[in-house]
């Protein structure tokens, strides 16, 4: 019941925020912890990667897609 709310309301955002949380968190984490600053690029690696899933998400080729993305203004 709890993930047909979530859905429904919008609530997958939501966890993909708090997984991102989690692994900007556990990547500092890491970084403090080995002191080795590869760690901090973690999260950026992870927010690139969702974006690329989001965009292969939409229902037209990907390239047209990106074309469109970078032709707003």
């Amino acid at each position: 019941m709890i993930q047909e709310t979530l859905t429904y309301s919008g609530g997958e955002t939501l966890l993909y925020f708090i997984a991102i949380l989690l692994i900007t968190g556990g990547s500092i984490f890491l970084a403090m912890r080995k002191k080795r600053a590869f760690f901090l690029t973690i999260p950026f690696l992870s927010l690139f990667i969702y974006f690329i899933f989001q965009i292969a998400m939409v229902p037209i080729p990907f390239f047209e897609t990106v074309k469109f993305i970078f032709s707003l203004k």
